[in-house]
């Protein structure tokens, strides 16, 4: 009966782990290999299998898929993690591994994605890339008895790293654009805790999407007692850029509303909305903290 024997090389701390995911992978299986045991040589750091095939064609190609698909899990829960802090790390000279683990898991969520109709690895989800890995380690070990697992990502899957690189690089984007939107909503709040108060009270009303309206204390067009309010302030592109950092398309409107409650300047600020958690609502309660009150109606006037 004809042998065929595997060989796994891997320089790594986590080579038991490895050794036990593939020996559980005969467990609870019809195939005459069930009895045999990938075995971990401590000297040189393989990892050794030798198996008898069965009578079957497929009996190699089965086998072979089998140890790909826990070569390629291997790789999504060990190799990419590490992949990923090392990016980080070197390329990006993060030195804080909180921070660190932080964008290691946005990255890992951009490539666990929801399904596009692409051909990249990133955002395909993670079963999308666990089947690419394994039909890749799988056809490999079909026309191979010897398997270094470092090598092989490093020279044959430079199109999985690229896009490694790629979810690196736009989790870092992110971070740094929610970091820019902190600081500018944070100047936006000092900026309303210390001007002085122009008016008393505003009324936001709030009838949906982006239609507002601003009313003073008696309920009248906010822009009759300040006609200089009709414009929009310098504050109005950067707060429309603002939301866009935010991953929110905001209309040239909300801008605006936002623009005049700050020149307004009011004590108090009651919104009145049937939408309190869409961004513009959101971004003024942000700014104006307990000045603003919110009311899930619209005032009868």
């Amino acid at each position: 009966m004809k042998k065929v024997e595997f060989v796994v090389e891997y320089e790594h701390p986590s080579l038991e782990r490895l050794a036990g995911m593939l020996n559980r992978t005969l467990i609870g299986t019809d195939n005459p290999v069930d009895s045999v045991q990938w075995e971990l040589s401590r000297e040189d750091g393989f990892i050794r299998c030798q198996f008898p095939l069965g009578p079957g064609p497929q009996d190699k190609k089965n086998y072979c898929d089998r140890v790909g698909r826990v070569l390629a899990e291997y790789t999504l829960s060990d190799q990419e993690p590490s992949l990923l802090r090392s990016l980080f790390q070197m390329r990006f000279g993060l030195k804080d591994e909180v921070e660190t683990d932080l964008l290691i898991a946005e990255a890992v969520s951009l490539m666990d994605g929801e399904p596009d109709f692409g051909e990249t690895w990133m955002g395909r989800g993670r079963e999308h890339r666990l089947q690419k890995l394994t039909s890749r380690f799988s056809l490999y070990l079909e026309n191979h008895e010897r398997l270094h697992l470092d090598g092989f990502l490093r020279f044959r899957l430079n199109d999985y790293r690229s896009e490694v690189q790629e979810a690196a690089e736009t989790a870092i984007e992110e971070r740094l654009m929610e970091r820019q939107y902190q600081e500018f909503m944070a100047l936006l709040k000092s900026m309303v805790e210390w001007q002085e108060t122009r008016t008393s009270t505003v009324h936001v009303l709030h009838s949906g999407g982006h239609a507002f309206r601003l009313l003073d204390e008696d309920m009248r067009p906010l822009e009759q007692q300040y006609p200089e309010l009709t414009g929009a302030g310098v504050e109005s592109q950067q707060l429309a850029e603002v939301h866009e950092i935010h991953g929110e398309q905001v209309e040239e409107e909300e801008s605006q509303v936002v623009s005049r409650l700050l020149a307004a300047s009011p004590r108090q600020l009651y919104i009145h909305t049937t939408e309190p958690e869409s961004q513009v609502i959101r971004t003024i309660i942000g700014i104006f903290g307990d000045r603003a009150a919110l009311y899930p109606e619209l005032p009868a006037h």
